[in-house]
């Protein structure tokens, strides 16, 4: 199914909630909302302590990034218009709610979401794969690029391609923040290490505005094995309660 755009959701829960929110999340949530007719994909994605150690810029990170927040990412592909996808969902969770299905997830928090439309893919030559392909190609983990201005990034999406353990990379437009790109590279290997080698081979001109620099690993279904090296990091241990931007109330992703 050709992707039309994102819904893309950072998100938090206490230290001590981690494996019951994730199995929630993998078990309960993240069926029903791919099984809509809006959405093509669903993924999941988190960024434990040797990944926000690389994470830029290091103060003043966009919000909902800052001081060790957005810890997990998903990202829905949707089938049309993301606008439309956003508001679909958002109805559909009071169908969830009424059945009981939004309980059992403990302690957690949305810090930020947003309606992204595909403006353009860069998939790596050697796979030989159409636009609409780029999207749904396997990965284990993710660079995430929010900017302002250009930044030749379309360029800088074309030398990444050619860095070992890049397949692909889409470029998104935000809808809730006016002037925001998101830039999302598909990357295998080790996620910190392709992130680094995708920095000094593929830099962005200086007319980019860098809010976040972000990689993350994908969350293979039932394996929380990166919850015991977040409990041990410094990152915080129990929610705060700030939520930059979401649909609704902050919980329909």
């Amino acid at each position: 199914m050709e992707a039309k755009g994102i819904i893309f959701t950072a998100l938090d829960t206490d230290h001590d909630n981690i494996e019951s929110w994730n199995r929630w999340y993998d078990l309960e949530h993240l069926p029903p909302n791919i099984a809509m007719p809006e959405i093509a994909a669903g993924c999941r994605y988190v960024a434990p302590p040797e990944l926000h150690d690389i994470r830029l810029p290091t103060t003043g990170t966009y919000p909902g990034f800052d001081d060790g927040k957005g810890v997990n990412v998903t990202i829905y592909l949707t089938s049309v218009d993301p606008g439309d996808a956003i508001q679909a969902m958002t109805e559909f969770r009071e169908v969830l709610e009424a059945g009981g299905r939004m309980e059992g997830a403990g302690r957690r928090t949305v810090r930020t979401g947003d309606a992204m439309d595909l403006s353009w893919v860069v998939g790596d030559p050697a796979l030989r794969l159409d636009d609409r392909d780029v999207p749904h190609v396997g990965h284990t983990g993710i660079r995430v690029v929010l900017r302002r201005g250009d930044g030749d990034a379309r360029a800088a999406a074309e030398r990444a391609v050619a860095v070992d353990g890049v397949h692909g990379v889409m470029s998104y437009t935000s809808r809730f923040f006016p002037g925001l790109e998101a830039d999302i590279y598909l990357l295998s290997g080790v996620t910190a290490d392709v992130t680094l080698a995708i920095r000094d081979a593929a830099p962005y001109a200086e007319s980019a505005e860098i809010a976040l620099d972000a990689p993350f690993d994908g969350i293979a279904p039932l394996d929380y094995s990166f919850a015991e090296r977040i409990r041990a990091s410094n990152l915080p241990a129990t929610l705060d309660t700030d939520t930059v931007m979401a649909p609704r109330d902050g919980e329909s992703a």
